[in-house]
This record gives structure tokens, C-alpha cells and sequence, in this order.
């Protein structure tokens, strides 16, 4: 086996929530184009086969693959790059999951719930030909994680919670603690329990302020005062936006669910939902209710 194409590094395994009932309930060329389009969204959002240069100039640096095949996209960053040669491994890898849950964010935006599993291990890939820990290991988080989350793999976690480039952050800024939550439940007389990330938060304080043209003209001929206050107001205009959306795509999928196993899914997201945005808005109208 050549070393050349044998790297150690974090892979995602992420798929459509209910995808394949999707596909069996198709009954018209409608339906198959609707299927058709949360393929094609998913994969846009997650950067398979970018058109956008900078996107491919960051994949480049940090030698990233994306690959897809029906619902599935698959992603591997590998510890070893350009940029891990200038940064390390943890800032890097830490950057990239941030981005799986801003994509995670961005599908949820648009009613496209997705689960996925993330693991650390050695990936193998020679043309068409893929062998790899690290997928093996992220399917079978993506499988056993019983909510629409991306899940990581004990190992994974370790890596990153005891990384040593971790230290160099403020308990009020340490990235694993912004950007994990556990997930800890019985699940037929079982115990569950995983990380997972908190798409929510990483997508909410990454939304920006700027609402339309108008509010852009007002504010570059605005003070410093006043231009702190757009800013704020637009902030959080698009945050109450972004999380009734949000609310509103759970709950239809809520009541569209065919099962109670499906519907519990949805119970917990909007639960998930509803201890969010307590941090971010008053608006009761962003509250789920399923």
C-alpha cells in the first residue's frame, strides 16, 4: 500500500434525515424533483464540487475532500497540510467542523434536516478506490446517533478536548466547549450518550446584520453611534428570522412525521430549539411548538 495516498485525519459522514422514505412515498415527477433538489442542496452546502474559487483554494490548503453519492456527502481533512504545517492540527480541524455546522445550519434553514457522524483515523483513498477507518467509524456514529445531529466519535473528542494547542484559550472562548454539546438519554431501557455539534449556536453568532440595501445606505452615511445601533437592530432582525424559520420547518416536519419514532426526533430538535434561543431572542414567535 503506497504511504503517498495514506492519511490520518477527521471524516464526516453526513446523510438526509428520512431521505430514503422520501424516496419510496415519490408517487409523482413532482416528488422526484423535490427528492432530486435536497440532494442537490446538500451537497451545495457542504462544497461538493465548488465553483467558488475561495472555497477551492481553502480545500486546497488544507487538502480537503468532499465526496457524495446519493443523500450522502462524505468530507476528510487530514492532520497533515499546508495549513497545519503553519497553524497545527487543532485551530484547522476545529475551523472545518465549524463549518460542517454552519452547513448543518444552512440545510436546517431550508428544511433539510440532516445526521451525520464525525471520527479521527486513517483514510485510504487511490482513484475510485476508498478504504477508511475513519468513514467505517463515522457511519456507525451516524447510525446509532438517535437525533439530527452530527455526532462525534469518543475518540474524536478526546483528540480534541486534550488537544495541547487548546490551552491557549480563555475558559469563555475555549472553541470545544463553544461548539460541543452532549447529548445523554434512555433509549429503550439503554443509555445513550455522545457529543454532538451545536449547529444552532455556531450558526446563529455567525449570522451577520445586514438586512437589505436600504439599511446599508442609511448606514454608511450614519454615525458611530448610530452604525452600532443598525448593526445591532439588523443582528438581530436576521436572528429572529433564521430561528422562526427554523421553528417552522420542525414543526411541518413534526406533523408530516408517519411514525412516533420519526416524531420524537422532531420533539427533541424543538426542544433543542426552544433552550437555544433563550440566549439569543424574547420573540415568542421564534418558539417551536410541536
Amino acid at each position: 500500500m503506497g504511504t503517498s495516498k495514506l492519511t490520518f485525519g477527521v471524516t464526516a459522514f453526513i446523510d438526509i434525515l428520512g431521505f430514503g422514505d422520501r424516496v419510496l412515498s415519490a408517487a409523482s415527477t413532482k416528488d422526484i424533483r423535490s427528492v432530486a433538489a435536497s440532494v442537490k442542496l446538500i451537497r451545495k452546502r457542504f462544497d461538493h464540487k465548488t465553483n467558488e474559487d475561495y472555497i477551492k483554494e481553502s480545500h486546497k490548503l488544507s487538502s480537503t475532500t468532499v465526496l457524495a453519492f446519493s443523500d450522502s456527502v462524505i468530507v476528510n481533512v487530514p492532520l497533515q497540510s499546508d495549513i497545519t504545517k503553519i497553524e497545527g492540527t487543532f485551530d484547522p480541524i476545529m475551523s472545518e467542523i465549524s463549518s460542517m455546522a454552519l452547513a448543518q445550519g444552512q440545510c436546517a434553514a431550508e428544511g433539510l434536516f440532516i445526521r451525520g457522524g464525525l471520527d479521527l483515523g486513517w483514510w485510504y483513498k487511490d482513484g475510485a478506490t476508498l478504504v477508511s477507518e475513519s468513514l467505517t467509524r463515522a457511519y456507525k456514529a451516524e447510525g446509532s446517533a438517535n437525533v439530527p445531529v452530527i455526532a462525534l466519535t469518543p475518540d474524536l473528542y478526546k483528540f480534541l478536548s486534550e488537544h495541547k494547542n487548546r490551552s491557549w484559550y480563555s475558559s469563555d472562548s475555549d472553541p470545544v466547549k463553544r461548539t460541543f454539546l452532549r447529548y445523554s438519554a434512555a433509549v429503550k431501557g439503554k443509555r445513550v450518550s455522545f457529543w454532538y455539534l451545536d449547529y444552532i449556536r455556531i450558526f446563529t453568532e455567525s449570522i451577520g446584520w445586514q438586512t437589505s440595501r436600504e439599511q446599508l445606505e442609511t448606514f454608511r452615511t450614519a454615525s458611530s453611534e448610530q452604525k452600532a445601533i443598525i448593526q445591532e437592530a439588523g443582528y438581530r432582525e436576521n436572528v429572529d428570522r433564521w430561528f422562526c424559520e427554523h421553528a417552522r420547518h420542525i414543526e411541518r416536519a413534526h406533523a408530516s412525521a408517519t411514525s412516533d419514532h420519526v416524531r420524537d426526533k422532531y420533539i427533541w430538535l424543538a426542544q433543542y430549539h426552544n433552550k437555544s434561543i433563550r440566549r439569543y431572542t424574547r420573540n415568542k414567535s421564534c418558539k417551536c411548538v410541536v
